[in-house]
């Protein structure tokens, strides 16, 4: 990925060469095919280049039009299209870049441009016609750009540790935010980031800032199916998936420079993208580089993994190029600190796997880089609802169909069906709270997590965040695909950029075919009753891909392989370091304010080595992440003095 940063004084001074020469530097690993920055008074905008697609080999930005100027991070995909309306001839878009592009829509229609685009973007323009700078972010939020803002200043970056180069930017972090990450709160964020002052533009949004410091913001996409996709027969859907989920896999790979890559589990998801990769790269005379996290290949053991389904793609898909990846040396302190300084936020408790996982696609020669993330939420939903949803909508004749070929193909006895699939999520909001008071015998919401009891008190009683979410009416309990949309205008409020900063530092551009407009689009129109049909999970995918998917993938069940199949085992592996490192930060008046040591402790105590259940094991999870958002707090500290 590619890198915008930039400034924009209020207070009439100009913007200072070496300030900009500061943020060009934070952004070096996103700009190993150039850096550039221009300046016009109290306007500064920058760019990092990373040469993914072939148009990218004409790119030099910023890019200037007599009085407009663009940085951008992106990839459109109806060039095409955007070429003809805008006049713009074949023989002229074969060497212009996407940023050219991009301005001349800018020149055509303003700030409304960002409603013509489709593709992955970020951009910033300084139109000195009308003196404003213009920020805007994809529909989804797969391209980023975070900023601060104060009474003298506006300054923007692509990463956050381009900010923290300028001098007059404050490196404090939000209590607020820290409350959010130890609760794990996945509330919408709002652009919010876990440092005071500092923001990401929310996806489907531009910004417009003047010269005076006046801010207007705008979201020029609403969430919601398209049109022409509703109210259809099966027929259309299971063509409809197959079209585009195929062509927004296609637009991120066929003009690629390189091999692409995946990063591969061997589930619906990822495997339903290398499949529609498959006529693309093929094409092209290339392989799809799969990177997938597996057990040893001598391993005989009870833990469930990824490398049958990966090695049964393998056999199906000849265009994959798989490179197996375990964990032997490597666990959740491997590069910790190095995690945190490349993503400017807490890693997560897999964050060894995902790094090795892209260094080794990137050792492999892929630039561009896919990954299956958003499949549940979008086309692959679980369906996990889907009996209570059947019974509270009197679908009485095909509840009882359905509710025969779950039990047949899952394996659950009759009681423990109606129990968690049924009771669960049609037993009145009051009813579930009184058992839960009752359970839990008044014990408070955070109980189980690992932060400190006053400061949970304190984040409950002044924020209200960390309480129980769940859905109030069992409308919106069974309702999926509500709850699909739910999930991902929660996506789309947040700023940050995770793995994909990961990917960046490693010469990667990570993209997500399940986030695509198109996509989401028809995902959202979609009926209910095409989520589970004879009792087979994620129906609707089984069908439009029954030639693309290995033939076991018809009758595979709901569970997905974990990242880390043997997560306890290397959770217990290192648990006398993790006390120790523990028992050292515990010494710390200012992390024990916020965090409850002793529960980390009592969670790692939770299940004994052989306790196993294939990388789902709640308790270590919460002792995971509770000592690596302690880690980060402490590193944060410590580098911030």
């Amino acid at each position: 990925m590619s890198a915008i940063f930039g400034m924009l004084r209020f207070d009439g001074a100009d913007v200072s060469p070496q300030d900009m020469e500061r943020m060009s530097n934070a952004l070096t690993h996103r700009g190993p095919h150039g850096r550039r920055f221009v300046i016009d008074g109290r306007v500064g905008i920058g760019h990092c280049l990373m040469r993914v697609n072939r148009e990218d080999q004409f790119e030099v930005q910023p890019v200037s039009d007599r009085d407009l100027t663009l940085s951008a991070d992106l990839r459109l995909d109806n060039r095409e299209e955007l070429a003809a309306t805008l006049g713009i001839d074949e023989e002229r878009l074969a060497v212009l870049p996407d940023g050219a592009l991009l301005l001349s829509a800018y020149r055509r229609w303003g700030i409304d441009c960002a409603e013509h685009l489709l593709g992955d973007f970020a951009f910033a323009i300084w139109d000195a016609g009308s003196r404003r700078l213009v920020l805007g972010r994809d529909h989804i939020g797969q391209r980023y750009v975070h900023y601060y803002r104060c009474r003298d200043f506006l300054v923007f970056a692509t990463e956050i540790k381009a900010l923290f180069c300028y001098p007059d930017v404050p490196r404090r972090l939000s209590e607020l935010q820290i409350g959010r990450l130890l609760l794990r709160d996945h509330a919408p964020a709002r652009g919010a980031t876990p440092f005071e002052g500092i923001y990401g533009l929310t996806s489907a949004t531009v910004m417009s800032i003047g010269l005076d410091g006046a801010a207007e913001r705008r979201r020029y996409w609403q969430l919601g199916a398209d049109p022409i996709h509703q109210g259809r027969n099966d027929a259309y859907y299971i063509e409809a998936y197959r079209r585009v989920l195929g062509e927004a896999v296609s637009c991120r790979i066929r003009r690629a420079i390189r091999s692409p890559g995946i990063v591969f589990s061997g589930g619906y998801d990822s495997a339903a993208i290398a499949g529609l990769a498959g006529p693309v790269v093929m094409q092209s005379g290339r392989k799809l580089i799969a990177a997938a996290s597996v057990m040893p290949p001598d391993y005989r053991g009870t833990i469930r993994h990824a490398r049958p389904w990966v090695e049964m793609c393998a056999r199906d898909m000849a265009h994959l190029d798989v490179r197996y990846v375990t964990r032997e040396g490597k666990n959740i302190l491997t590069g910790l600190d190095s995690a945190f300084l490349k993503s400017d936020l807490p890693a997560g408790a897999y964050h060894f796997v995902g790094s090795e996982l892209l260094s080794t696609l990137a050792r492999a020669g892929a630039h561009v880089v896919l990954d299956g993330h958003g499949g549940d939420y979008t086309l692959h939903p679980r369906g996990d609802a889907v009996l209570a949803h059947l019974l509270a909508t009197l679908q009485v004749r095909r509840f009882v169909s359905e509710l025969r070929a779950y039990l047949r193909l899952s394996g659950r006895s009759l009681p423990t069906a109606l129990r968690r699939d049924i009771a669960a999520l049609l037993m009145p909001f009051w009813a579930k709270r009184l058992w839960q008071r009752v359970t839990r015998r008044a014990a408070p919401p955070w109980r189980d997590q690992p932060i400190n009891d006053g400061f949970g008190e304190r984040l409950f009683t002044e924020y209200g965040i960390g309480s129980d979410r769940a859905p109030t009416s069992i409308r919106s309990r069974v309702d999926m695909r509500g709850r699909i949309a739910n999930t991902i205008l929660r996506v789309m409020e947040v700023p940050s950029p995770g793995m994909a900063a990961m990917a960046a530092s490693l010469g990667l551009e990570l993209t997500r075919p399940f986030h695509d407009k198109r996509v989401v689009e028809l995902a959202l129109a979609v009926p209910q009753d095409l989520y589970v049909r004879n009792g087979r999970n994620r129906y609707l995918a089984c069908v439009a891909l029954q030639n693309v998917y290995p033939r076991e993938f018809q009758t595979r069940g709901r569970m997905n392989d974990d990242e880390i199949p043997d997560f306890l085992h290397m959770m217990k592996s290192v648990e006398p370091q993790l006390l120790a490192e523990i028992s050292e930060m515990e010494k710390s008046e200012r992390l024990t304010r916020y965090v409850d040591f002793s529960k980390i402790r009592t969670l790692l105590a939770a299940r004994r080595p052989d306790e196993h259940n294939s990388g789902w094991e709640q308790e270590m999870q919460l002792a995971a992440h509770g000592f690596t958002v302690a880690r980060y707090l402490n590193w944060f500290w410590q580098s911030n003095r």
